[in-house]
């Protein structure tokens, strides 16, 4: 594929539904300079890709009203209007209570999953924390997502030195030996972390009871080594790896859900999009749930003389969030081919279909655990918090006018 300035390529989608179309073609054409340029279908062929596309389905489920679980799977009791039944509720307890009484985790562990953990410290705002995993235990926490004032800005923190031993506590933040300075230190440096002391108390539903107070039963008997005290010789503060920011590009324009975040020199773009024709009843209110992730690309000069600045869409699905694993890998090879370990035999001519196809499953695993796919994956779960918030408090405020409307009239 051609990489072209200011064409934008869809990888994903969330929340949206379309009817089966027909593929679209796309024209070839042949540059002064002897290349073969291939363009791809322009928005109004806004298709994804075939359905025998290696593709990920997440399916999005709310853990504890605050929590949400990206899973592959679905959950039928979640999957009902009214929830799971009593009888599916104490099965699952009872699971859970028999898992505990054997030492395992309290859920089945799934890789292929990813959890959104929002811890609660009283009187702060510590960042959501993204596992790679179903739950926050027993997995690897990979990104740190700060949340700005009226969902202008995000900021992630990520890499491998937030999955270091002792980075996250049991409470789901920061240690506080990995505290990077105050105020002044860290709005210096957005790769410092912010850490949080263990206080001697605690409210009801903060995060981490046990750890709490085993950390303040040793402190009254002196025992066992305290969190926040650093010591004479105290360890590096860890530092994250990469910092990536999702900011709302106009919030007072008429792309109202635009939202850009870059990563690898590449400009990706979250928006919404209104071609997506829902069927149900009041289903043309649904468009403004409907959110596609697009990427930037360069642009040869022949074809930024000619304007042509077009859009494809690669995926779409209702309720969920759907990622084209094909495209993403695409963009991966062409764009940031150093998050894959190359094969040097990747270009033999010889090898049969099976090794091609086992070569790009390959391919495509790598992929899901490069940086880049957290980072699609943590935008993703602002963009559908921050939707919901939106559209919540705009529900909000037209009921609080009517309230007032109607009293001011009696």
């Amino acid at each position: 594929m051609l990489a072209t300035k200011d064409a934008k390529h869809a990888l994903v989608a969330t929340k949206t539904e379309t009817e089966p179309k027909t593929p679209a073609a796309t024209t070839s054409f042949t540059t002064p300079n002897g290349v073969d340029l291939i363009r791809l279908p322009i928005e109004e062929d806004d298709e994804p890709p075939s359905d025998k596309a290696p593709r990920s389905i997440f399916h999005i489920y709310t853990k504890h009203e605050v929590h949400k679980c990206l899973s592959p799977t679905v959950d039928p009791s979640k999957e009902r209007w009214s929830g799971p039944t009593p009888r599916e509720q104490a099965m699952k307890r009872m699971t859970k209570k028999e898992r505990k009484t054997i030492g395992l985790p309290l859920v089945h562990a799934d890789d292929n999953a990813f959890f959104l953990h929002r811890p609660y410290l009283a009187l702060h705002m510590p960042p959501r924390v993204l596992y790679m995993g179903n739950s926050k235990h027993g997995t690897k926490p990979a990104v740190l997502i700060h949340e700005g004032w009226f969902w202008k800005e995000y900021k992630l923190q990520l890499g491998p030195s937030i999955a270091k031993q002792g980075v996250i506590d049991p409470r789901g933040v920061v240690a506080w030996v990995h505290n990077g300075g105050d105020k002044t230190a860290l709005k210096a440096d957005d790769r410092k972390l912010k850490g949080y002391k263990v206080r001697k108390w605690r409210l009801w539903g903060e995060n981490g009871k046990d750890y709490v107070h085993s950390v303040a039963k040793n402190s009254k008997a002196g025992e066992g080594p305290n969190p926040d005290l650093l010591g004479d010789d105290p360890p590096r503060p860890e530092r994250a790896d990469e910092v990536v920011y999702l900011r709302w590009t106009s919030p007072l324009s008429r792309h109202t859900r635009r939202y850009h975040f870059q990563y690898a020199s590449i400009d990706f773009y979250w928006k919404g999009t209104g071609t997506v024709k829902e069927t149900r009843r009041c289903g043309s209110l649904l468009r403004f749930n409907h959110l596609k992730l697009v990427a930037q690309l360069p642009l040869c000069d022949s074809e930024k003389e000619k304007g042509q600045n077009q859009e494809t869409c690669l995926g779409d699905k209702s309720g969920v969030l759907d990622l084209f694993d094909t495209a993403i890998l695409r963009l991966v090879e062409e764009h940031a081919p150093s998050m894959l370990e190359q094969d040097p035999f990747g270009d033999q001519a010889d090898e049969d279909q099976t090794s091609i196809e086992e070569d790009q499953r390959t391919k495509i695993s790598k992929m899901k655990r490069s940086r880049l796919y957290q980072v699609i994956v943590a935008t993703a779960t602002c963009m559908i918090i921050t939707e919901k918030e939106k559209r919540h408090t705009l529900r909000d405020l037209i009921l609080a006018a009517a309230e007032g409307g109607g009293g001011a009239g009696s």
